[in-house]
């Protein structure tokens, strides 16, 4: 029996790897056209654009069985289809109404994500979908299921009647019997002939959606055409299912109808079924009868039906539930996910690029190779050489004695030398051939690792190109966010959105959401004031958001700036004393003043509201940027508004670092946190309040010795030392250390077990020797190096 593989089980990991992928893609286009159509209800480029989304995600979904999410979507895609045709108008109601549908199927999504099922009641938002639907369109709330359409004409690869009743198909008399085989117990062959409606937007994956369709019908034997070019984006109008199954042809004809998918659908039974084969050359060219009207099915009920003890799915991250729906908070990203996104969209010219430099590296392999041959052979040649040139020298080292008595012997001293010329003269000249072979290796040899150098570097290039994707992926989701926070708060704010394009690492993109959620937030609720007192300020009524991504290096800015009040520095600082997190007396500058609310547990909300008050956030923000390695930063002007600046390297897989030696140790400090190094007597390093401090320039900087905190032996000699000044944010502090290598470019592997936390230490590169060199985490030793020094230096004084 000749079974077709499987390829859309639902336990298929390969394939829901790809439905969540591109779910996640359609849900954002979902999201951002909705938004479109509400600040231009006449978009209708946008309308068609959201409802492809949703027709693709509803039939993506029903391939996968995620039945909930698909009878969800087709039913938010029905009010979509009537804004669509002009018969319902774009409305604050509709729009809200679809966003809140969205964050139903954002909440479903992550749901299955992790594993479970959405549980909680959709019947409120559905029944308010299905209450904007006009009555005459046919799909209220009470509207039959069309029947099925008479067939059209069939092809001839479609079973069809003799005159003398029986059923003729277009198979070999082998493969009808094949088939036959397949039918298990109670189970019959059918064969299902169905013809596509062509002016389905996505007509192009119908065959697949009644093929999973079918699946719960039977087992399907074969398909004409053939699965595999079902599987392709090609639009065929009718396609025969051959099924082993033990329902009756109305159920079977019933599965395979989907309204606006399929024009009509035939289901015959070939247990008396005959080869074309068998009749000869008997004419068989009947059109196939109309199948008969199929009765409106009966409500589908979920394939995966839910146990009473199972307990709901929570709803998205930071979600905020409306009873009784209780969708998940608006504008809230399903930040949930059990697993980030592995998957990578990427641009094939890259890919190109790559093979380019693969073939590269091949032909620079064969260089190397055909090097390594002649270095073999002039290995040979050496030692040929080299025992012949010993043996040449052996033998005059004998004749030494002979042309002595010779000379004794009164032969002229001009004669022997003439005579030793002839005999050993060319062992002066004896490697020159070899010297010349050598030096043309080395130069050909040279210029390969030169080539292998510009290939290696242009790899590394590349292959962080393919890494790199563009910061729209989040910075698409906040018009949604800063309009559904507009309302919530009152207030009238634009976001503006300059930079999209920038790119950079996919694991930065992961892990960046959040902090600039959180600047985002902070700059709608605390900085735009009401609209009241922006009149009163004499300024616009509508406050403005500027979210922006610039290139600077190899680092990537992005600002969150808005034209607010500002920071009230003199409120922050009070705040901060009342939750002592400064002491008093304390002396600070407005800009010093104004980094205070990224410390832990602070915030100058007057009362605690869905969007601020609990004093999380902004040290959310400062953490999750540190653990970045990069560093973020807030400058203000009471009155005119403030900026959050976060910089970021653009890849955390390759860094610059600095590479130092202490004792026998390297370690590699990142080149983004170096902000000098200098050169400096011991006697310059002094002690004040048992802190080491440096004046560099009129500015005392404490100095860390990390032979100390990593207790290491090192000789402490010679009248200078080094001291590499890092920072991070607005401290600063001296590292010492013994000498400077140099800088290099370092490959950041992950510390495992027992290492994976130790303090001061990011991770781990290996060095061109093949020597282990670890990273220094400057941001812990700022947090930990002057505890441990003081520790240090008192238990050596006690030691004393």
């Amino acid at each position: 029996m000749f079974c077709m593989s499987d390829y859309l089980d639902a336990t298929n990991e390969e394939l829901l790897k790809d439905y969540f992928s591109e779910s996640e893609q359609m849900v954002d286009n979902l999201e951002s056209n909705i938004l479109a159509i509400e600040q231009d209800p006449n978009n209708h480029d946008a309308i068609d654009e959201i409802f492809r989304a949703a027709h693709t995600l509803k039939g993506n979904s029903a391939t996968v069985e995620f039945t909930e999410i698909s009878h969800f979507a087709h039913t938010m895609e029905d009010l979509l289809d009537e804004v669509r045709s002009d018969r319902v108008k774009v409305t604050e109601d509709v729009v809200d109404t679809l966003l809140t549908a969205l964050d139903v199927i954002k909440a479903m999504l992550e749901s299955r994500t992790n594993g479970s099922i959405y549980g909680e009641s959709v019947d409120e938002i559905s029944n308010k979908i299905r209450s904007m639907i006009p009555d005459g369109s046919g799909k209220s709330k009470a509207a039959p299921a069309p029947s099925k359409p008479a067939a059209a004409p069939a092809q001839q690869s479609a079973p069809s009647s003799a005159s003398s009743g029986e059923i003729v198909v277009a198979l070999s008399e082998y493969e009808l019997a094949e088939l036959k085989q397949g039918c298990t117990d109670g189970q019959k062959l059918w064969a299902v002939n169905v013809v596509f409606d062509e002016n389905n937007p996505m007509n192009s994956v119908g065959g697949i959606q009644i093929y999973a369709a079918l699946k719960n019908r039977g087992t399907i034997l074969k398909t004409e055409p053939d699965f595999e070019e079902l599987y392709e984006d090609e639009f065929h109008r009718e396609v025969v299912y051959y099924i082993a199954s033990s329902n009756d042809a109305n159920q079977i004809e019933d599965t395979a109808f989907m309204d606006d998918v399929t024009i009509s659908v035939d289901a015959k039974c070939l247990d008396n079924a005959v080869s074309k084969e068998v009749v000869g050359d008997r004419n068989y060219a009947a059109e196939t009868p109309a199948p008969k009207p199929a009765p409106a099915p009966a409500a589908q009920k979920p394939a995966v039906e839910q146990k009473a003890e199972e307990k709901p799915a929570a709803p998205a991250a930071g979600g905020e539930q409306k009873a009784p729906a209780k969708a998940p908070a608006k504008g809230a990203p399903a930040s949930g996910h059990a697993q980030q996104s592995s998957i990578l969209r990427v641009d094939s010219k890259r890919i190109d690029y790559l093979l380019n430099l693969i073939s590269e590296t091949v032909i620079t392999k064969a260089a190397f190779n055909q090097s390594a041959t002649h270095l073999a052979d002039m290995l040979v040649n050496f030692q040929t050489l080299d025992a012949s040139f010993k043996e040449k020298v052996r033998k005059m080292f004998e004749q030494l004695p002979q042309y002595l008595d010779e000379i004794q012997n009164g032969v002229a001293v001009k004669d022997i030398k003439t005579n030793i010329l002839n005999e050993f003269g060319d062992i002066a000249n004896y490697f020159d051939s070899f010297e010349t072979k050598f030096k043309d290796l080395n130069s050909k040899f040279h210029s390969s690792t030169q080539n292998l150098g510009r290939i290696a570097g242009e790899l590394q290039e590349g292959v962080m190109k393919i890494r790199m994707v563009p910061i729209s992926q989040i910075f698409d989701r906040f018009p949604r966010v800063v309009r559904d926070l507009q309302r919530d708060l009152g207030k009238k704010v634009t976001l503006q959105i300059e930079g999209e394009e920038t790119e950079l690492d996919k694991t930065v993109i992961d892990d960046l959401m959040d902090p600039i959620m959180h600047c985002v937030r902070n700059s709608v609720d605390h900085g735009i004031e009401s609209p009241e007192k922006r009149r009163a300020a004499g300024k616009d009524e509508t406050g403005t958001v500027l979210l922006k991504a610039a290139n600077e290096g190899n680092m990537i800015i992005i600002d969150v700036i808005d034209d607010g009040g500002g920071i009230d520095v003199e409120k922050v600082k009070a705040k901060a004393v009342s939750k002592g997190l400064i002491h008093p007396n304390k002396v600070l500058n407005d800009q010093e003043a104004a980094q205070l609310i990224f410390m832990p547990g602070f915030s100058t909300a007057d009362k605690i509201t869905n969007v601020s008050g609990r004093g999380v956030g902004l040290d959310v923000v400062k953490t999750m940027i540190d653990k970045l390695n990069g560093t973020v930063n807030v400058t203000t002007e009471k009155g005119k508004g403030s900026k959050f600046s976060i910089r970021l390297p653009l890849t955390l897989a390759i860094i610059q670092g600095l590479l130092v030696r202490v004792g026998r140790e390297v370690y590699s400090i990142p080149i983004a946190s170096v902000i000098e190094s200098v050169r400096v007597k011991k006697s310059e390093i002094n002690t004040i309040d048992n802190y080491e401090v440096l004046n560099v320039r009129n500015e005392v900087v404490s100095v860390l010795r990390l032979s100390r905190l990593f207790n290491i032996r090192t000789k402490e000699e010679g009248e200078y030392c080094f001291v590499v000044i890092v920072g991070s944010q607005e401290k600063k502090i001296g590292i010492m250390v013994d000498n400077l290598i140099g800088e290099e470019d370092v490959v950041i592997k992950p510390l495992r077990d027992q290492f994976t936390q130790s303090p001061g230490i990011a991770g781990a590169s290996i060095l061109g020797d093949g020597s282990v060199s670890l990273i220094i985490d400057v941001t812990q030793l700022l947090e930990l190096g002057v505890r441990q020094e003081i520790e240090a230096r008192q238990e050596n004084s006690l030691a004393d």
